[in-house]
C-alpha cells in the first residue's frame, strides 16, 4: 500500500507541475509549427477573391523553398516587350526584309494570298502573317511556337549588347503607364505597337512572394536578352526600391527564347542559359561582355513556347509541380495545367484565350484557378469588379459591349466569380 501511494503522489506532482514535466523546468521535446506570416498584398486594381486567395496561399507555402513561375509578356506587364523590341528595330533601320535570310523564312499561302518577304509591305505585315500560317490546321494548338522562334532567328548576326538599346527604347521608362489613365487617351506605340508597362499589382506579388521565401522565375516566349534586361534593369529595381536589397529576381531565374551565340574570341558556340549561370559579366549584362557574343540562327530547344516551357520548367526550375504559376494566354496553359495554384491573367479583349482557358479548366489536373480580369488596349490594367470595368470603359461603349460579352463567357462557364 505505500508503494502505490508513493506512486499515486508522484503522478500527482507530475500533473500539477504542468502536463508531464513541462511545468517543472524541465524542457520537453515538443516541435511546434512556425507561426504563419500575415500577408497582405497592396490593394490594387485585384479581383478581391483573387487576392484574398493569393494572400492565403502565400503565407501557408512561406519559408518552404516553394516555386513560382510567370509569363512576362501581358503577363508580368502589360502588353508585349519582344514584339515592341522587335518594332523598334525595324523603325530603326535595325531589321529591314532585304536584310532577313531566306533560309530561315518561308513563303506560304494564308486565305487567298502568297506571303513572302518580297510580296508583303513590310516586316511586321510578314510577322504578323507568319503568326496566323497554320491555324488553318485542325487541331492547331500552339499555332504562334514558329514566330516565337523566326523572330529570334532573324537577329542572327548582331550581339545582344546590340538588341539592348532597343529592349530600352521600346519600354521607355514604363511611360505607357499614363494609358491607363482613361479609357479615351491615346495609346502609347512604337512603330504601331503598343508599348508595356508593369502591373503594379504584379510586382508587388512578386515581391510579396520572395520577402516570404519564395523561388521566382521568368519563363518568357520573347528573345532571353531582352526579358533579362527588363527583370534586372527595371523589375528589380522596382521590386529593391519597396521591399529592400536582395529582394530581387536571379538573372538564371529568367528563361527566354534564345539561339546558340558564338563566341567570336574562340569561335566556340554557347548556350544562354549555362553562360548565365557561369560567366559573371555574361548574368550581369555588362555591355564589353556581351559584345563577344554573335547570335547564330540555330534555335536552342525546346523553345519557351506552349509545352515548351514545361519542358524548361522541368529542366531549369523543378521536376516537381510548382506551386504557383501565372499567364495569360494559350501558350500559357501547358505550364499551367503543372502547377498546384494557377494565376490566370484574363484579358478581357481576348474571347479565343478566354475558350481555351474554359476547355483547359474542364480537363486539367487538380489544383486552384484564379481568374484576374485585365485590359490591355483601352483604360489597361487589372480591373477588380464588373462595376469598374463599367465605368473605366464607359467612354468607349464597343469596347465596353466586346469585354462585357467575354466576362459574361467567363461567369456563365463558372470561371470567373465574384466579379
Amino acid at each position: 500500500m505505500m508503494f502505490k501511494k508513493g506512486m499515486a503522489w508522484m503522478v500527482g506532482t507530475l500533473f500539477v507541475c504542468g502536463s508531464l514535466l513541462t511545468g517543472c523546468g524541465v524542457k520537453a521535446d515538443v516541435k511546434t509549427a512556425p507561426a504563419k506570416p500575415v500577408v497582405t498584398l497592396d490593394e490594387g486594381h485585384w479581383n478581391p477573391a483573387v487576392k484574398a486567395k493569393l494572400e492565403t496561399l502565400i503565407a501557408e507555402g512561406a519559408f518552404q523553398g516553394k516555386k513560382a513561375v510567370f509569363d512576362f509578356d501581358n503577363t508580368t506587364i502589360c502588353r508585349d516587350i519582344g514584339e515592341a523590341t522587335f518594332a523598334a528595330m525595324v523603325e530603326a533601320g535595325q531589321l529591314t526584309l532585304d536584310g532577313i535570310s531566306r533560309d530561315i523564312t518561308p513563303s506560304f499561302v494564308l486565305g487567298d494570298k502568297t506571303v513572302a518577304l518580297d510580296t508583303v509591305g513590310s516586316l511586321p505585315e510578314f510577322y504578323e502573317d507568319f503568326l496566323s500560317a497554320t491555324k488553318h490546321q485542325k487541331g492547331e494548338k500552339t499555332p504562334y511556337a514558329n514566330s516565337y522562334a523566326w523572330v529570334v532567328q532573324i537577329l542572327a548576326g548582331m550581339t545582344p549588347d546590340q538588341i539592348l538599346p532597343y529592349s530600352e527604347k521600346a519600354f521607355g521608362n514604363n511611360v505607357a503607364m499614363q494609358d491607363s489613365g482613361a479609357a479615351d487617351l491615346k495609346e502609347t506605340k512604337i512603330n504601331g505597337y503598343r508599348m508595356p508597362f508593369f502591373y503594379p499589382e504584379m510586382v508587388d506579388l512578386y515581391g510579396t512572394l520572395l520577402k516570404n521565401g519564395y523561388e521566382v522565375y521568368v519563363c518568357s516566349a520573347s528573345n532571353i536578352w531582352t526579358v533579362r534586361w527588363m527583370v534586372r534593369e527595371n523589375l528589380n529595381k522596382l521590386l529593391e526600391a519597396k521591399y529592400g536589397k536582395g529582394i530581387a529576381i536571379a538573372p538564371d531565374h529568367v528563361i527566354g527564347v534564345n539561339v546558340l551565340l558564338k563566341d567570336k574570341r574562340d569561335g566556340k558556340l554557347y548556350k544562354d542559359q549555362l553562360l548565365v549561370r557561369n560567366n559573371a559579366k555574361y548574368a550581369a549584362l555588362d555591355r564589353a561582355e556581351l559584345s563577344n557574343y554573335e547570335l547564330t540562327t540555330q534555335v536552342v530547344y525546346p523553345i519557351t513556347g506552349y509545352f515548351g516551357k514545361v519542358a524548361n520548367i522541368i529542366k531549369y526550375v523543378t521536376k516537381e509541380r510548382p506551386y504557383l504559376i501565372g499567364g495569360d494566354s494559350s501558350n500559357d496553359l501547358p505550364m499551367l495545367d503543372r502547377a498546384e495554384n494557377r494565376l490566370w491573367i484574363t484579358r478581357l479583349e481576348k474571347m479565343g484565350y478566354q475558350k481555351g482557358l474554359v476547355e483547359q479548366m474542364g480537363d486539367s489536373l487538380p489544383g486552384n484557378w484564379m481568374i484576374q480580369p485585365v485590359l490591355y488596349k483601352k483604360s489597361p490594367g487589372f480591373v477588380s469588379t464588373r462595376a469598374e470595368l463599367d465605368t473605366r470603359l464607359a467612354p468607349k461603349p464597343s469596347a465596353l459591349e466586346k469585354t462585357g460579352k467575354v466576362a459574361g463567357f467567363l461567369e456563365e462557364n463558372g470561371a470567373l466569380k465574384a466579379f
